[in-house]
């Protein structure tokens, strides 16, 4: 991670002037390498690519609102694809786009005509390093889960503020510091935080409102990481998975644990299985499920009891927004590069809750 004076003059004061006018971008290329996609309803979608995957390349930002049958161009965020390779990101809810590539994060009220910066507020001054994991807008409000190194440690600690203002401060309680700190956050259903440190400990909190926060019973045993796959017919729903390479290099064990309702007692609903390292789970009903693993997405229609494998990536890819706008509609993005070498980077959008998926056609 980058040195904290080089990554708080990112995260605090985003280059160029607050509120300044996004400039007109030249004509949306082809074959963009999208890098990630928001949908907040079934057929209304956004998409963040560039045109390689080089440091400096410019974005571009398209929308659709027939689900990918055709796009219109909004003028991109000022983030330029990061030297560091972070994968930049986007959301999108309730009239917000956020953008961040890891270091930063900015946002647009305006559908791209304006673009701000969104500061966080609260970073401690001993932070030597941080990094902007995940994204998440829910009733009226931004969610930023940051990871912090400090000495040795690393802290998860969870961001909030208004989604139309541009600030974001420490939610008080919601952080774990420890060796290795991770976590998760999910807006399908309701919002859900997961924080853990080192495989040996883990948090969790619900809210049915962003302000106010309950803990509730881990969604996995401690000794297991959580992805959270948010709440489906009042089910709250998670993929528990053990340490990367626990069972082989590459490959860890994963098993779908689920509660009753927000705030009860998770418990497995399906086997243990071994798979390649996931990248994202998200769930499209309480039985539907699908796991983004680096070779390819498997997919559960029985709640975890079994499970198909689908889009085999040869060489590898890493996904990202794996998300269900709906119980039939999902959309996930892939990055990998073709067998010539040149990167890729594909989105997928299935209507029949992941049973079978096709590549939206980009500009």
């Amino acid at each position: 991670m980058a040195a904290a004076a080089a990554v708080l003059g990112c995260v605090l004061g985003v280059a160029g002037p607050a509120g300044a006018v996004a400039r007109e971008t030249p004509a949306i290329p082809k074959s963009i390498v999208a890098t990630g996609t928001s949908w907040p309803a079934p057929q209304r979608g956004i998409v963040l690519g560039y045109p390689s995957l080089t440091p400096g390349a410019k974005p571009y930002l398209i929308m659709t609102s027939d689900g990918g049958r055709s796009w219109r161009r909004l003028a991109a965020p000022p983030v330029p694809y990061p030297a560091d390779n972070n994968q930049p990101d986007a959301t999108w809810a309730g009239g917000v786009i956020a953008v961040t590539d890891g270091t930063r994060i900015v946002a647009t009220r305006s559908g791209g005509r304006r673009w701000s910066p969104v500061r966080l507020r609260g970073v401690p001054s001993s932070a030597t390093s941080i990094y902007v994991g995940r994204l998440a807008i829910a009733g009226g409000r931004m969610f930023a889960l940051v990871t912090q190194g400090s000495n040795g440690s690393s802290s998860a600690v969870v961001y909030s503020g208004q989604a139309r203002g541009g600030v974001l401060r420490p939610v008080p309680g919601l952080s774990m510091t420890g060796g290795i700190a991770y976590g998760d956050i999910s807006a399908a259903g309701a919002l859900e935080v997961y924080l853990g440190d080192n495989y040996a400990a883990g948090r969790y909190w619900f809210s049915r409102d962003g302000v106010h926060f309950r803990p509730a019973p881990l969604p996995c045993p401690a000794s297991k990481q959580a992805l959270l796959g948010g709440v489906r017919q009042g089910r709250p729903t998670a993929l528990c998975s053990g340490d990367p390479s626990d069972v082989g290099p590459g490959q860890n064990d994963k098993q779908v644990w689920t509660a009753p309702r927000l705030g009860g007692t998770f418990a497995p609903s399906g086997p243990v299985i071994i798979s390649p390292n996931e990248h994202r789970f998200a769930a499209a009903s309480a039985k539907d499920m699908t796991v983004a693993t680096t070779g390819f997405l498997i997919t559960t229609f029985n709640a975890g009891q079994t499970w198909t494998q689908q889009l085999t990536q040869p060489s590898g890819a890493y996904w990202t927004d794996l998300s269900f706008p709906s119980p039939t509609t999902g959309v996930v993005v892939c990055d990998t590069i073709d067998n010539s070498g040149n990167q890729i980077g594909t989105v997928y959008r299935t209507t029949n809750a992941a049973r079978t998926w096709h590549a939206l056609t980009l500009p």
